[in-house]
């Protein structure tokens, strides 16, 4: 059948460890175990914290008998994480693929075409939601009456949760998605649409944290009101809790129901909405800008145009400076109640300094540019090479976008928390020293993973963004700095102050820069020629 053909060239275009990674893992063991490394920390990691909180849930409500309310934590967590994948990734994969010309042109029905690219959509959806309902399932397994059939069940049901709201949403971004396609703003319109609902999203997460052991037991209550509006809700509830086989088969049939008849009633839309893109992509641009820049300056301000250019780069690279801002102008609002909290920590002996250079820290280490922006050039690589501009300049000048994006976002919130808390003009130049040395070695570290692990060759910028080597090491190269840091600081706290501390940790960022910067400028002509 064409729709199975489809659906594996589609799967081996986007999943396959060769596209993930940029090159042949066979070619170079200190890469895949390196990777293979990275990947284990990062779950296990994510599963313990996510778990542990999970399991001390199901042991409070086991208490009070209240055990099966997991089972709609697992419902309600699958349907959120569905309704974010859609709304991130449904425009790149249904409304604007890159392969559209091509398959447009082939004897092949649109629904076919659709169905396979929703599909693909829902492997990493269903990849998110069995990682993170895990540690939920097996809370309820383990404090509940275990039976194979309630095992088999919710791993069934979670293949047919995702389907509404993957209808509801992707059905709202196409209809976004075509209403503004003619216009200018809808890409723009699109990223401030997706900075909503994940801030709306943290909103919800940290407002139900009060004095209560468990943060999770006050997400019960709304969760639950939620789940009332969602007709499938209760066929889940009666398949597990009931043994009810008819409500699971019920459960499936309608969910198939529904996503096949939205799969033939939006082909034509979806097809327009492609052509409109098309067009809209073949626009010449007639204005020309003859003001004259230095090529780094040039190239940085190539880089921005890229970046507010691809939805899913905003979103994952500029989420951490959104949260910077946000999270300077509350401090000023809510001064008393975060002295309140920080008086709490001094009581524990945890010094204020070290607490805001850790969440800074974190902050900027979600701004990883530098460690994809390379791969981003795709097939226009060639034109780069081309041009006389040595390679460390164009590293040096994806580096520096890296840091502009981050660093007066931390300076900003370094501000409003001095101002909120009254620190002294000591604190906040060391903690500004500390966020410049943060920031220049997570973006030249960035530029050393992009060199060593480009992707070149992919279908759209979400593989690039999300599901690249680079993405994934240059994350988690920033949580490795601050676990450096963290260490360096443990062990010298004692003998030395915050003020110092914060000196030192500063100094020795800013040696690590030094040596990475001049690896670039040796190795970077070699490596890039390479390419």
């Amino acid at each position: 059948m064409i729709y199975f053909k489809l659906l594996k060239v589609f799967i081996k275009e986007n999943y396959s460890l060769k596209k993930i990674v940029g090159s042949n893992l066979n070619k170079s063991k200190a890469k895949t175990i390196l990777l293979v490394l990275l990947i284990l920390y990062g779950l296990g990691s994510l599963l313990f914290s996510f778990g542990f909180l999970f399991f001390n849930l199901g042991e409070i409500l086991s208490q009070v008998d209240m055990v099966d309310t997991l089972l709609t934590y697992i419902f309600m967590y699958a349907t959120f994480l569905s309704v974010i994948f859609v709304v991130i990734r449904a425009g790149s994969y249904l409304f604007h693929y890159k392969d559209y010309d091509f398959l447009s042109s082939l004897p092949i029905k649109n629904h076919y075409v659709i169905a396979a690219k929703i599909s693909v959509m829902l492997v990493m959806i269903y990849l998110s939601v069995y990682i993170f309902t895990a540690p939920i399932i097996f809370s309820y397994l383990y404090f509940s009456s275990f039976t194979i059939y309630k095992l088999v069940a919710i791993l069934i049901s979670l293949l047919v949760i995702p389907l509404i709201p993957v209808i509801i949403f992707s059905f709202l971004s196409l209809l976004i998605t075509y209403i503004t396609s003619k216009f200018r703003i809808s890409k723009l319109f699109n990223v401030f649409l997706m900075f909503g609902l994940l801030l709306v999203f943290f909103y919800f997460s940290f407002s139900f944290s009060s004095s209560t052991d468990n943060p999770l037991i006050n997400q019960q209550g709304l969760l639950g009101d939620i789940s009332k509006y969602i007709p499938t809700y209760k066929l889940f509830i009666n398949a597990i809790n009931d043994t009810d086989i008819l409500a699971l088969f019920a459960l499936i049939i309608i969910n198939l129901v529904l996503i096949t008849g939205f799969i033939y009633g939006i082909e034509k839309i979806v097809h327009k909405t492609n052509q409109l893109q098309t067009k809209t992509k073949r626009r010449i641009n007639r204005k020309i800008n003859t003001k004259e820049r230095s090529v780094v300056e040039t190239l940085v301000k190539k880089e921005f145009k890229k970046f507010i250019s691809v939805n899913i780069y905003v979103l994952n690279s500029g989420f951490g400076a959104i949260l910077m801002v946000v999270g300077g102008v509350l401090s000023i609002i809510y001064a008393d109640n975060i002295s309140l909290f920080l008086d709490q920590l001094i009581n524990l002996n945890i010094p204020i300094e070290l607490m805001i250079i850790i969440l800074v820290a974190f902050l900027l280490s979600t701004i990883y540019t530098s460690s994809i922006s390379l791969s981003l050039e795709g097939n226009n690589l060639w034109i780069i090479k081309s041009l006389p501009i040595k390679a460390k300049t164009i590293m040096f000048s994806k580096m520096l976008f890296n840091i502009l994006l981050g660093l007066p976002f931390a300076y900003f919130f370094i501000i409003c928390l001095a101002i909120g808390l009254n620190f002294s003009l000591t604190q906040i130049l060391l903690l500004s020293l500390f966020v410049t040395s943060f920031s220049l070695i997570t973006s030249g570290l960035g530029s050393v993973i992009n060199l060593h692990f480009p992707k070149f060759s992919y279908k759209n910028e979400t593989e690039v963004v999300k599901q690249s080597a680079g993405a994934f090491l240059g994350m988690f190269g920033g949580f490795g700095i601050i676990l450096i840091n963290g260490l360096f600081y443990y062990f010298l706290y004692e003998q030395l102050s915050s003020n110092i501390m914060i000196l030192l940790l500063s100094i020795f960022n800013l040696l690590i820069f030094t040596g990475i910067s001049i690896y670039i400028d040796r190795k970077s002509e070699s490596l890039f020629m390479n390419f």
